[in-house]
């Protein structure tokens, strides 16, 4: 026999989403503000889109499972409450957000410019701009008014 730590109670998986949704919301509160400086290294933004995709990864899982929904309601004592439908919502503006972030770094052939390379082969961090970011700093601010 083995332990038996792959199946997930509902009590779990609904106490780790919430858990999980709190940090985020003061992790992108957080983040929108650095971003909202005169200029913010590449890090910055690079450490949220790190941070969304664990995020979500870790996420999915738990919303996967099973009495999640009724569980839920019966927590939050609101029998309308749809968990699954307020996870979406949440979910898609982290979707939201971690792509419009990737989007404003540049590629060439799948590889990712943050850094930069001074003549004499100093190297750098890209920086951004507070007008460069503000479109994403938005998708951050949505992030967390997906959550209460």
């Amino acid at each position: 026999m083995t332990f038996r730590a792959s199946n997930q109670t509902s009590a779990d998986a609904y106490a780790n989403i919430k858990r999980q949704a709190a940090a985020t919301k003061q992790y992108m509160t957080q983040q929108a503000s650095a971003m909202q400086s005169a200029t913010s290294q590449a890090w910055v933004p690079l450490g949220v889109i790190q941070h969304l995709r664990d995020v979500i990864l870790l996420m999915d899982g738990w919303a996967a499972t099973p009495g999640l929904a009724a569980y839920s309601q019966a927590q939050e004592n609101d029998g309308a409450y749809n968990v699954a439908t307020e996870y979406s919502a949440m979910r898609s503006a982290m979707v939201s957000a971690r792509d419009a972030l990737i989007a404003i770094f540049p590629t060439s052939g799948g590889f990712l410019a943050y850094q930069t390379m001074s003549a004499d082969g100093t190297l750098g961090v890209r920086t951004f701009t507070a007008a460069q970011l503000a479109p994403v700093v938005t998708q951050c601010q949505n992030v967390a008014a997906t959550i209460s």
